[in-house]
């Protein structure tokens, strides 16, 4: 576009033509992020397909491993010298090493009636009965049934789940069952390896509807009977695939990935948050649309007559706000931005329950060196302080400030007070540590004395009472002689902190 053109096109008409090329970008940014949306999609769905298949084969292998040594035993059992041996070598033949396996906590041999016949671990079993379980009544009505893993319950503290095979005699009548009691602490062993980030989820399901085990873990969920979600309308189309749903139980929409573990009765499925898999879509979006946006702003304000003014306004105003946020002494922030800061990181700390802590750092005998040596020299001082305790507060979110005269302050989010504590003393001894020009004491090092507060924000409580709590901190350190950090004690605002 000339810049004589535009001297001779009416305002209007620029206006238009303006219009018309921000909806040519926003529509060329619209299909280029409708594009990524696709492509992040299709990638999260790959991972939880990845994810599933490999729990899904982990869970198939070790369930077929128990399942060959219930046939090793079923064998075993038919076998006249085995069920004639002595019990000792008779359970060394029947379960070999099996009996050891890290998960399993027993294996069992109950007759027709539910009794424990034989116990891997014990040569004399208790006559426990096991009729009423799902597995003894499933394998009582189903000659052919082949594995079948049971419901999960308690035994001797823990849960467990039956992963079981029928046992008939010579006619091929039911004569009981072996059971091997597996721990469900197997699958949760599993799945906490696996990173699952807030709002997703992975599941490990009876095909039967009953959740063995879910991570994030919360102990209420074993054994609940969830046969009525779409996943086990999705199994009878295909023992693997994938669908969106909101989820009734926290009103979530996810991406469900699920993969049937081999042969076995069970089935693995990860509930990814559609939130979380377009997190870094939106990030992208907003920096795409950005730049969309900053060349639409720029075309416009070729066309706009005060654009230029308007940025050297806009300029001129930033300028001023730094200046007005800046300590012009010592180059760090002032109190009024350190009091707009700390507003704000409290009402943050408040939403999401963290702690927020304050240092609060004094300049020992500072009038009695502002007397002796000058202003200059006491202003010098300052500068060399505020560099040193600025150069601690690291984090981004951390803020060093001129408090007032020869007070500085270290808001620092998200920190308990036994780490401020430990910064607070960090500085403190990097201040001893200047070089004696430096902080302008020709016979001494310059010290300083520290109040350190922390507290979780809650109903009741204001900015003022943490800084109110580093400051009582502050004045016990000058009271008790000067050169010492001091942490305000709990009970000062009767709020607990959490562990550093």
């Amino acid at each position: 576009m000339h810049v004589q053109a535009l001297k001779k096109a009416p305002i209007k008409r620029l206006i238009a033509l303006g219009c018309a090329v921000t909806l040519s970008f926003s529509a060329i940014c619209a299909y280029v992020i409708l594009d990524m949306s696709s492509r992040d999609y299709g990638q999260a769905r790959a991972e939880s397909e990845n994810l599933v298949t490999t729990i899904a084969a982990d869970i198939a292998r070790n369930i077929e491993a128990v399942d060959q040594s219930l046939q090793a035993v079923e064998n075993g059992l038919k076998l006249p010298a085995v069920s004639q041996a002595n019990p000792a070598l008779r359970n060394m033949i029947l379960f070999d090493r099996a009996a050891n396996a890290p998960d399993v906590v027993s294996t069992l041999v109950l007759d027709g009636n539910g009794t424990v016949k034989i116990e891997s671990h014990l040569l004399t079993p208790p006559p426990d009965n096991y009729s009423q379980r799902d597995f003894f009544q499933f394998h009582q009505d189903h000659a052919n049934g082949g594995i079948y893993v049971s419901a999960p319950w308690q035994t001797q503290g823990e849960h467990v789940i039956g992963i079981s095979r029928r046992l008939d005699d010579a006619e091929g009548r039911f004569a009981g069952v072996v059971v091997t009691l597996f721990r469900i602490s197997y699958f949760y062993n599993l799945l906490q390896n696996v990173y699952v980030a807030p709002g997703d989820n992975i599941s490990v399901f009876r095909l039967q509807g009953t959740l063995l085990m879910r991570f994030p873990y919360n102990f209420s969920n074993i054994g609940r009977d969830l046969s009525n979600v779409q996943l086990f309308s999705e199994l009878k189309k295909s023992p693997s695939g994938s669908y969106e749903l909101q989820f009734p139980t926290d009103n979530v929409r996810r991406l469900a990935t699920y993969h049937k573990a081999g042969s076995s009765p069970l089935v693995v499925t990860a509930g990814r948050s559609v939130e979380n898999i377009y997190a870094g879509w939106r990030r992208e979006a907003w920096a795409l649309g950005s730049v969309i946006f900053a060349l639409c702003a720029f075309n416009i304000g070729l066309i706009v007559f005060l654009a230029q003014s308007l940025k050297r306004r806009a300029a001129a105003e930033q300028k001023l706000s730094v200046l007005a946020a800046t300590d012009s002494l010592t180059g760090i922030c002032n109190r009024r931005r350190f009091d707009e800061i700390l507003d704000t990181e409290w009402r943050r700390a408040l939403r999401e329950q963290n702690d927020v802590a304050l240092i609060l750092i004094d300049a020992d005998n500072f009038k009695t060196f502002n007397d002796q040596f000058g202003h200059q020299a006491g202003d010098a001082l300052l500068a060399s302080l505020a560099r040193c305790i600025d150069g601690y507060a690291r984090r981004p979110a951390d803020i060093a400030a001129r408090y007032g005269g020869e007070e500085f302050a270290v808001l620092l989010p998200e920190t308990s007070v036994r780490a401020a504590f430990d910064l607070a003393e960090r500085i403190r001894a990097g201040i001893l540590a200047l070089p004696t020009k430096q902080v302008g004491w020709p016979d001494g090092a310059q010290t300083v004395s520290i109040g350190v507060a922390a507290m979780v924000p809650r109903a009741g409580l204001r900015p003022h009472d943490l800084v109110k709590a580093a400051d009582r901190a502050l004045y016990e350190a000058k009271a008790a002689g000067r050169n010492r950090s001091i942490a305000a004690p709990t009970r000062f605002f009767d709020m607990g902190t959490r562990a550093a």
